[in-house]
């Protein structure tokens, strides 16, 4: 058996080499796919729809409600429709403008049928997207892209009909206030058979397009995003987050009218969210071509496999894993994984307690320590953004360069914070107890802490829990397998822990730079603090 030290410097190093293949991946995978020509008929063509964009933004003009560009705007809308075989109407009402004065807004709808007659009896599907835009700019990510996505899957439909009919709303007012939405669920005659609804909306570029927040029953919601041919991008995590912003966009008003489904957005370079930048040269087509597939295989998806009627609402999680596959669990389970790795960790420390080799008062000297570490860290990333905010030296919350730089220091200031004080509090507890000990209670402290932090947020936002609950898991199992194997340290135990605590979280990053920019340094240090804390039962040779 080798040295405790060499035993130590390798778990360190797999440790290494893990965490650089995780990011390799979230690189590799946080862009969309690239383009390729569509393999079938009624697959979505991202070529196109970059011309129908091209068509519909025109000469950039703007598409504010009650300007000359939001009339002529529309007029190119209905000519494109007409070359599609589609029933088009148009919805004309009276809302609110910029100016909060009375303006007349419309909303244009198309409709394709299904490709057997007795479908239409069934409840339709429902397909959003908003033509109007805001003052500043083109509005070329939000909405035309979208909008586009939409004429180009009616194309589709239109080419190879869904299992029931489609209803596609190009939604007006939607940036004075949700209006077109409104008037659409409160007038619009169809509105009562629809059945569910997808909507297509943007704050941003580039980057890829999540299914970021759905109807209130999780579980059927999931399942379903689990079955598509195409996999998403999505987290139960984003919904949770969602739920709690003052935000909203059209899927609002359908999810207080109780319709379920699905809400696709691309928030990537959100520097040219409602800014003149906002332009189709700086869209990133692969993310066209992303929102226009997910809109189309959700769209057939749900005319296929018609929502449960009155489904109560029921918890759920769920994440992807690199694009690849989706991992999902009902609310319960979270509270299953926790009460259980609790119970195991109380298992473990008995045996090893026995054994000498953890103590109970060790171990939650070592929990409370870490939970008062993690405390430091979120203020420490909390002061450095009012630091960079008061110095003026980059505009938050999203710089026109440097946000990775500004992200990377203060995820690697919590880290430091939590790794430094962590290895500090271990080596004076050697001073007086042997290594193997001080490894264990460090380890064990610092996973009842994590635990702790876990239940936390399975009671308040059950769909933000798993980044929690997987790591604790994985540590419980991997812990028990070490006493089992007589580990004298618990070094893999501790790189198993860590491991899984990166494959959650770091392929979150993109998502929480787009989100948030460097806005919440104290969650972002939390982040780099609650990776080393995951790190505490490798503590060094005095």
């Amino acid at each position: 058996m080798g040295s405790p030290s060499a035993t130590h410097t390798r778990g360190l190093l797999v440790i290494v080499v893990i965490a650089a293949a995780i990011v390799a991946l979230t690189v590799a995978t946080n862009p969309p796919p690239r383009l390729s020509p569509p393999a079938e008929r009624g697959a979505f063509d991202t070529a196109r729809a970059m011309e129908s964009l091209r068509e519909f933004v025109g000469d950039g003009t703007p598409r504010s409600v009650g300007s000359a560009g939001h009339d002529a705007a529309r007029t190119r809308l209905l000519a494109m429709l007409a070359t599609i075989d589609c029933q088009v109407s148009e919805q004309p009402f009276h809302a609110r403008g910029w100016d909060r004065t009375a303006v007349a807004m419309t909303n244009v709808i198309a409709r394709t049928r299904a490709k057997g007659p007795s479908s239409n009896d069934a409840g339709m599907v429902l397909l959003c997207a908003h033509y109007d835009s805001v003052a500043a700019g083109p509005g070329a990510g939000d909405n035309a892209a979208g909008v586009a996505c939409a004429i180009e899957v009616l194309r589709d439909l239109a080419e190879q009909p869904a299992a029931t009919d489609v209803l596609v709303l190009f939604a007006d007012g939607e940036e004075t206030g949700l209006n077109g939405a409104r008037a659409f669920v409160l007038d619009y005659p169809l509105f009562p058979r629809i059945a569910s609804v997808v909507n297509l909306d943007a704050r941003g570029s580039d980057g890829p397009v999540y299914a970021f927040e759905t109807g209130s029953d999780g579980a059927w919601h999931a399942s379903l995003l689990a079955r598509l041919d195409h996999n998403a991008r999505t987290t139960s995590l984003a919904a949770e987050a969602y739920r709690q912003m003052p935000n909203g966009t059209d899927f609002s008003v359908f999810l207080r009218a109780g319709l379920p489904g699905f809400n696709l957005a691309f928030i990537g370079s959100p520097r040219n969210y409602h800014r003149a930048s906002d332009t189709i040269d700086n869209l990133d087509p692969r993310t066209v071509g992303q929102m226009g597939t997910t809109a189309l295989s959700l769209v057939r998806a749900l005319s296929e496999t018609p929502p449960p009627r009155s489904a109560a609402p029921r918890a759920h999680v769920w994440f992807d894993l690199f694009g690849w596959t989706i991992l999902h669990w009902p609310a319960w389970a979270n509270w299953a994984i926790v009460g259980g790795s609790a119970a195991t960790f109380v298992g473990v420390l008995r045996i090893r307690r026995r054994r000498v080799g953890a103590t109970i008062l060790g171990s939650a000297l070592a929990a409370v320590a870490t939970l008062g570490i993690l405390a430091i860290a979120v203020l420490a990333g909390t002061l450095a953004t009012m630091l960079l905010r008061i110095s003026g030296a980059v505009e938050l919350p999203w710089p026109s360069a440097g946000v990775w730089w500004g992200e990377c220091a203060i995820w690697a200031l919590g880290f430091l914070i939590a790794a430094i004080a962590v290895q500090w509090l271990a080596r004076r507890r050697m001073r007086r107890r042997e290594h193997a000990l001080v490894a264990w209670d460090s380890f064990l402290g610092s996973w009842f802490a994590i635990l702790s932090i876990g239940a936390l947020v399975a009671a308040e936002a059950p769909g933000a829990a798993h980044p929690f609950v997987v790591p604790v898991a994985v540590a419980a199992i991997a812990a028990v397998v070490a006493v089992r194997l007589g580990s004298r340290r618990p070094v893999w135990c501790t790189v198993a822990g860590a491991s899984a605590t990166l494959l959650v979280w770091i392929p979150l990053e993109p998502a929480f730079v787009d989100a948030f920019g460097l806005s919440l340094g104290g969650f972002t240090a939390l982040r780099g603090a609650l990776v080393a804390a995951t790190l505490a039962g490798l503590v060094g040779e005095k």
